[in-house]
């Protein structure tokens, strides 16, 4: 259940990028990584699409969990 690739205009992503990353992983890297704003990630925490920890005020994201958001969403066609 790995996603083998994910290609923005700025970045790629690879399958060897996603086993570097830790277990849990805060906000601020979920946005980093995703390239996503700090209204979406919000906006997926409140339809409780990407299940959240929070500890002393900062939030923490399980990877299986964003993993499993982003295969979802797998379309299955190549960008244009």
């Amino acid at each position: 259940m790995a996603v083998v690739s994910f290609t923005r205009k700025e970045a790629t992503m690879t399958k060897a990028d996603l086993t570097e990353w830790p277990d849990w992983i805060d906000g601020q890297d979920v946005m980093a990584k995703l390239h996503i704003s700090p209204k979406t990630l919000q906006r997926w925490r409140i339809n409780g699409l990407l299940p959240f920890s929070q500890v002393n005020g900062k939030l923490y994201y399980r990877k299986s969990d964003i993993l499993r958001l982003l295969n979802a969403h797998y379309n299955g066609q190549p960008a244009s």
